[in-house]
């Protein structure tokens, strides 16, 4: 009986590592495909990955559900390492942040030159409106006309600014200008009639975000989204702002 059981955690451990590898290799992947790359019945793959993200091993999408190697998994890219952990301590927090507003709380990732979506977490009263939000996950976000773009264009310099609107051959002057109003404003407020995104949702929307640092570095924003025919930018400055700077505040202390 010891020999069976020995012969089956061993057989357990080279499945599990089939996973690692495989998400190594192919950066995320869902249950679908984990089922047909193993060739393991789905509910053996699906207790596997339960046990690889309680060890550590794995985060799993907030919003697109696909599962990567945690953060403590990587190695080599640095930048990449640290855009996963920002995702990993960021994820609760957008949940809990989501589902007390009642709104879109969409996370990027700045890497100096672009604006990176990153996760996104969607309250339960707002899922049937957002049935494609998962495929933003990944996308590069405009920072000329998103919120979360513009909120960190404000935490820029006017030299670093410029320097952004020569790379995206953009105006400087308009960028600057955004600048200063992000500044004013105190948030990013996403420009209405555009959109951001290669992929469209069936109905307009508005955003706020502001901007996320650490270690006095900006490393991205975080901002609150909904349809535009429920709140105006007014009401949700007033009514949940603060609410998501204290997100920030916690994220920000996370990162330390």
């Amino acid at each position: 009986m010891h020999r069976r059981d020995e012969g089956g955690t061993v057989r357990s451990v080279k499945r599990a590592l089939a996973i690692v590898e495989l998400l190594g290799e192919h950066r995320e992947l869902g249950l679908e495909e984990l089922h047909y790359l193993t060739g393991l019945p789905k509910a053996t793959v699906s207790r596997l990955l339960h046990t690889l993200l309680e060890q550590g091993w794995l985060y799993r999408g907030l919003c697109d559900r696909r599962y990567r190697l945690s953060s403590r998994r990587l190695f080599g890219d640095p930048r990449q390492r640290f855009s996963r952990h920002l995702v990993e301590q960021a994820a609760p927090l957008m949940q809990q942040l989501s589902e007390r507003t009642g709104l879109v709380a969409d996370l990027s990732f700045f890497d100096g030159d672009d604006l990176h979506v990153m996760e996104s977490a969607i309250p339960e009263v707002l899922r049937k409106r957002y049935p494609s939000n998962r495929l933003v996950i990944g996308l590069q976000a405009s920072l000329f006309h998103s919120a979360m773009g513009k909120a960190c264009l404000g935490e820029l310099d006017s030299s670093e600014v410029l320097r952004l609107a020569l790379h995206h051959r953009l105006s400087g002057d308009e960028l600057l200008r955004i600048h200063e109003q992000a500044n004013t404003q105190g948030f990013g407020e996403r420009t209405e009639g555009s959109w951001e995104y290669a992929v469209r949702l069936p109905f307009l929307i508005r955003a706020v975000a502001l901007p996320v640092r650490s270690q006095d570095r900006l490393v991205g924003s975080i901002a609150l989204h909904w349809p535009r025919d429920t709140y105006s930018v007014a009401s949700v400055q007033q009514r949940h702002l603060g609410s998501l700077a204290e997100t920030i505040s916690q994220l920000q202390l996370s990162l330390g």
